[in-house]
């Protein structure tokens, strides 16, 4: 069975957190991805962010580690590996439009729009909800 890990920063700002989404998937996700080799955990959410976003961000601490099971058709059942880390952004930022960078929409979606499902999003982001961890 296929087993896939990763890491990803949780950031709120005004009561809006920040989402991405990208061709593979038709929902909108916290940004993350796998682990490079030799990358902790920690690492890894930062430098995704920056890869998905553009934003630098720091750690503020560990939030919920999630493992869901996914049917991916061909390759089986997965089991995937969710870490997530509260962060904060380096600089501030005024504008709160979506825009595009490296081939994924970033958006900042209000707890509002997520808990009314105006638009789709990854079960984590449900389930870190459902756990108060965004309220």
């Amino acid at each position: 069975m296929k087993k896939i890990i990763t890491s990803g920063p949780v950031i709120i700002v005004n009561n809006k957190l920040l989402v991405t989404k990208d061709k593979k998937d038709d929902f909108y996700k916290i940004p993350g991805g796998t682990l490079e080799e030799g990358e902790s955990f920690e690492e890894c959410a930062i430098r995704e962010l920056k890869e998905e976003t553009g934003f630098s961000c720091n750690l503020v601490g560990k939030l919920l580690t999630i493992k869901l099971k996914k049917n991916s058709g061909t390759n089986g059942v997965v089991n995937i590996e969710l870490h997530h880390y509260l962060a904060k952004l380096k600089n501030p930022i005024s504008d709160y439009k979506s825009f595009n960078y490296n081939g994924h929409i970033v958006k900042w979606m209000s707890m509002d729009e997520i808990k009314n499902n105006k638009y789709p999003v990854a079960p984590n982001i449900r389930l870190l909800i459902e756990k108060y961890i965004l309220k």
